[in-house]
């Protein structure tokens, strides 16, 4: 509890909303509100990496996460106008994102954002032009909010804040040291990859355009022990229902568009500052800013909810169906080969 109550987490917190308050605000001063709405989602994403620890170099994560997540934007542009292309891209990442947790938590959390930032942009299709549009609305949104938090942290934490690239060399060097040591191609991959797949599958025959939520939520929920996948998956599902049911009931009070963009600000920085707490409440912010925002490009806010709570629920029911058959076969059939091995010999 005294995690959630930390002066630390909160500061870093405040440090990530300039960037968003700006980017709302130059969207509604030039009247481009939708592609700024990229923008922010892409600084909201990378703002996270500010509460990850991954080297001496306070802005390492947020770097390889925005890197990641524009070249992530780009191809998820192109692959997405074919099912066929889009699978094994797919799989491939959730497959790296599952062994990434075996190696560094804030690794796990990097590959993550590449593989959902691929899975949104796939579901908005183009050529060229669109996924170099698409990635170019990334990068400047996590320039933003690189540039905004630097600046902020630097007037709060100036000696604590001090950039040191040498730290980088020699944490990669002890990564690098713990991949090979405990990296394991294992079946954790191999399901990964399948309920990404079948998420995607199954998107693609109901056509749900909020849909990329459901491989998104199995990639989030999937862990190695089955009693984890539930607990986490139950809270995934609950904080969703509970976020997306507060976002509607927001924008059904007609406030206008400047009170729902000051709302999605105030549940980002709660989404921010609540990471440690339980982890239905925390996805109840990140829904609830992620529907606002929706709301605020001008797209039917109840139709997002709907279809990000069925996707939810189908990612969160392959993820935990796949796992359940996985262990199913791990505890009966394969030892039952080895039985039958042993009496042969």
């Amino acid at each position: 509890m005294s995690d959630i109550f930390s002066r630390q987490q909160w500061l870093l917190a405040l440090a990530c909303m300039p960037a968003l308050l700006l980017i709302l605000l130059f969207g509604f001063v030039t009247d481009h509100l939708a592609p700024c709405l990229i923008m922010l989602g892409g600084a909201f994403t990378v703002g996270f990496g500010a509460f990850k620890k991954f080297s001496d170099y306070p802005l390492a994560p947020m770097l390889i996460v925005a890197v990641g997540m524009v070249a992530s934007a780009w191809l998820g542009s192109l692959v997405g106008n074919h099912l066929y292309w889009l699978l094994p891209v797919a799989a491939m990442l959730a497959a790296l994102c599952a062994w990434m947790a075996e190696v560094e938590d804030a690794l796990w959390w990097i590959v993550l954002q590449w593989s959902i930032t691929l899975f949104v942009a796939a579901a908005y299709p183009g050529g060229i032009e669109a996924a170099n549009h698409r990635a170019l609305l990334i990068m400047l949104g996590a320039g933003v909010q690189l540039a905004a938090f630097t600046c902020f942290q630097k007037a709060v934490y100036r000696a604590q804040w001090t950039l040191r690239h040498h730290g980088l060399k020699a944490n990669w060097q002890r990564v690098r040291g713990d991949f090979h040591a405990r990296f394991r191609l294992g079946r954790y991959g191999v399901y990964a990859a399948s309920v990404v797949v079948l998420c995607l599958v199954t998107v693609h025959l109901t056509a749900l355009h909020y849909g990329y939520w459901a491989p998104m939520t199995a990639l989030i929920i999937l862990k190695v022990s089955p009693r984890d996948t539930l607990t986490k998956g139950r809270q995934r599902m609950l904080g969703t229902l509970g976020g997306c049911l507060a976002a509607t009931l927001v924008v059904h009070l007609n406030a206008g568009h400047r009170v729902l963009a000051l709302i999605s600000v105030i549940t980002a920085f709660a989404a921010y500052g609540l990471q440690n707490a339980r982890y239905a409440v925390f996805t109840i912010f990140v829904t609830a800013t992620a529907v606002l925002t929706i709301a605020l490009g001008g797209n039917p806010e109840w139709k997002a909810a709907l279809e990000r709570s069925v996707a939810t629920l189908m990612g969160g029911g392959l993820a935990i169906m796949v796992l359940a058959f996985e262990t199913w076969v791990a505890g009966h059939l394969l030892p039952a080969r080895q039985a039958a091995q042993l009496a042969k010999d």
